[in-house]
């Protein structure tokens, strides 16, 4: 009878152990989903600063309307519509190829 009850005690101390190491898993767990969800968060935040920054950065860059390369503000001419508008962008040298 006696070892009965040790063998039922240890069973007994057995499955709670397992269930300790179980709720201690499921707390890592949740813990983990949390900095999942952190961390999508901030790489959101990112990729919006990013590409707010390449929208900035594109307008502010002007592309010649003949090649398409980014223009130089010293080497580039623009041409401007009849209230002043800017209308089209050139290198010095497209510039002076459309009219040859």
């Amino acid at each position: 009878m006696l070892e009965k009850m040790e063998i039922g005690e240890h069973v007994h101390e057995e499955s709670y152990e397992i269930k300790e190491k179980i709720e201690s898993t499921l707390c890592k767990l949740q813990e983990l989903k949390g900095r999942v969800a952190e961390l999508k968060q901030k790489c959101e935040e990112l990729r919006r600063m990013e590409s707010e920054r390449i929208e900035s950065t594109a307008q502010k860059m002007s592309l010649c309307d003949k090649c398409g390369h980014i223009l130089d503000p010293d080497e580039q001419v623009v041409v401007r519509d009849s209230n002043g508008e800017e209308r089209r962008h050139y290198h010095q040298e497209c510039f002076q190829t459309l009219f040859k």
